[in-house]
């Protein structure tokens, strides 16, 4: 099929375009990604170690019942994907995942059997290897959250064959072992956003006995006890997605308690003030199940379902705001992938100054820089062939980043 220039410039400003948000609300940059290279699925399981993020296992449950054991790792600076080593755990999805030091750990989930399991792996990078640690005490269950703070990992909640667990543990790396803390005080439940900050881990929304649910909760680590917070929005929200960035926890997506309603609304938690101030809205499908990471200041948000299964991936920057009144730039690259020449066409750029285009190989390294106009025309002899990424920039701000082939 040949595409026309008009149907690629469709694609591109729904696919490829950095989102550039202005609503009355504060102001936050959402950038479309390379997808999840596999099948799409539901319930992944996100973490991220140094400047890679990995993704796996997962499962479909819509007309067939398959469930993943695969885990693939993410590269920002490429914004391309590799398939490492299987899940030492088997086939599983709706894992608890953190990430400590060089290591990322999964455990815990349903298999492909329809067990709920309470083993725990870590992960090492450096060997592409998993390790067997100790498993989670209490209920073998899925849906657990977690959170970090200062270096130590907390787990808990979750969906057992007894129900809904309130407990929480805390694990001892050096020792492998993990050890309880004083349980949750609200409701029983899975499916919660869990992140920590400073001395404390927080724990919000979720799935209840016959509902979902709104508040939201601190745990003091220094303290081990509870305290109950300001409620998220006045919607009630489980299997949604939350990080903390520069010092600002967010909580965004999810669906209602009848699971037909999917949410693409983000909301932003002020830690000393506890108040919570909407953003724009993610500007992909409403969706429940976005698995997410932090690498630095920016969030990283994979798939899920709106009954369908996704596999779009995402980078959220919340300091990236542009402060206008529209989305602006929204190049046309084309063709993509080229055999000799890829032209790179801007419609309005009238209202930018500084635009400069980057062409960055695998490694991240520079190949070439240049400002650019409304047009620009690259030619294969420059970089020869391969994957690259193009990046366009306005002064210090990205404004739009997209990976190019030339075959």
């Amino acid at each position: 099929m040949i595409l026309q220039k008009s149907h690629i410039n469709s694609i591109l400003k729904v696919g490829f375009a950095c989102f550039i948000s202005t609503l009355t609300f504060s102001q936050g940059q959402w950038c479309k990604k390379a997808s999840f290279p596999d099948v799409a699925r539901h319930r992944c399981t996100a973490f991220a170690v140094g400047t890679k993020t990995y993704l796996g296992g997962g499962h479909i449950n819509s007309g067939t019942l398959q469930t993943f054991k695969d885990y693939w790792q993410y590269d920002p600076a490429s914004d391309s994907w590799s398939q490492i080593a299987d899940f030492g755990g088997g086939e599983r999805y709706h894992s608890a995942a953190f990430s400590i030091g060089q290591f990322g750990y999964v455990g815990g989930g349903e298999n492909g059997e329809l067990e709920y399991t309470s083993d725990f792996w870590k992960y090492a990078p450096l060997v592409n290897t998993w390790f067997p640690v100790a498993d989670l005490p209490g209920q073998p269950r899925r849906g657990s959250s977690s959170f970090v703070v200062n270096g130590v990992a907390y787990v808990g909640l979750g969906q057992s064959d007894l129900g809904y667990e309130a407990d929480f543990f805390r694990y001892d790396q050096s020792a492998d072992e993990w050890i309880a803390v004083d349980s949750f005080i609200g409701s029983p439940r899975s499916g919660a956003v869990g992140f920590g900050n400073g001395d404390f881990g927080y724990i919000g929304t979720g799935h209840e006995f016959g509902s979902a649910t709104k508040d939201f909760y601190s745990y003091n680590t220094l303290s081990d006890t509870w305290t109950q917070l300001t409620d998220v929005d006045t919607t009630l929200r489980q299997d949604a997605t939350g990080f903390v960035i520069n010092g600002k926890g967010y909580i965004l997506t999810g669906n209602n308690t009848s699971g037909d309603v999917n949410y693409d609304d983000v909301w932003e938690y002020d830690f000393t003030n506890d108040t919570w101030t909407q953003q724009t809205d993610f500007p992909g499908d409403g969706r429940r199940y976005f698995a997410s990471c932090v690498i630095g200041n920016k969030g990283w948000c994979t798939g899920g379902t709106d009954g369908t299964n996704l596999k779009d991936h995402w980078m959220f920057d919340p300091e990236m705001s542009l402060g206008f009144e529209e989305e602006l730039l929204s190049p046309i690259v084309w063709p993509n992938p080229a055999t000799e020449q890829m032209n790179i066409e801007l419609q309005d750029i009238l209202e930018f100054e500084d635009l400069h285009v980057e062409i960055v190989d695998p490694t991240g390294k520079i190949l070439y820089r240049t400002a650019i106009g409304n047009l620009l025309i690259l030619d294969k002899a420059l970089f020869g062939g391969g994957i690259f990424v193009v990046r366009i920039s306005n002064g210090s701000s990205l404004l739009f980043s997209e990976k190019i082939v030339f075959e």
